[in-house]
């Protein structure tokens, strides 16, 4: 009977772990896409000041929005890759009693500064936002990361 439990309960420790490294792959791909969404911004940003400095002519700026669009990404990106961290957290702690207390330690400043990035992605997501709409305006919006 305590061969079945262990069983199920090495089961469960798989289906956990496998679960959450498709969650933090979802994480990083949509990192990956805040990223090169970024990147566009970057170039439609330069091809406005491009274009009115040289030909004198304005083009539609979207860059603002797009990089707020990038910021709202990456914030999603870190709840998920934040959620990750902090279900291994638990699971280490509570799986195994003989677990190292550095490695205990190293998990909990991991969850802490996972914690701390999602509230800084969300503050850059509203914060890029707020230009965006500040920005409709006229003008490029200088942003810089």
């Amino acid at each position: 009977m305590i061969a079945i439990n262990n069983r199920t309960a090495n089961n469960n420790q798989y289906k956990l772990t496998l679960s959450l490294i498709k969650d933090e792959r979802i994480g990083d791909f949509l990192f990956l896409i805040a990223a090169i969404i970024a990147l566009i911004s970057t170039f439609q940003a330069e091809k406005e000041i491009i274009s009115k400095e040289f030909y004198k002519e304005s083009l539609p700026d979207d860059s603002a929005y797009t990089i707020a669009a990038a910021s709202w990404t990456f914030f999603i990106a870190s709840i998920i890759s934040a959620y990750v961290v902090i279900a291994r957290y638990n699971q280490i702690a509570t799986a195994d009693r003989d677990v190292s207390p550095l490695t205990l330690k190293g998990a909990k400043y991991s969850t802490i500064g996972n914690i701390i990035s999602v509230i800084g992605f969300g503050l850059a997501a509203i914060g890029d936002q707020l230009k965006a709409m500040a920005s409709s305006s006229g003008g490029p919006a200088v942003i810089s990361r």
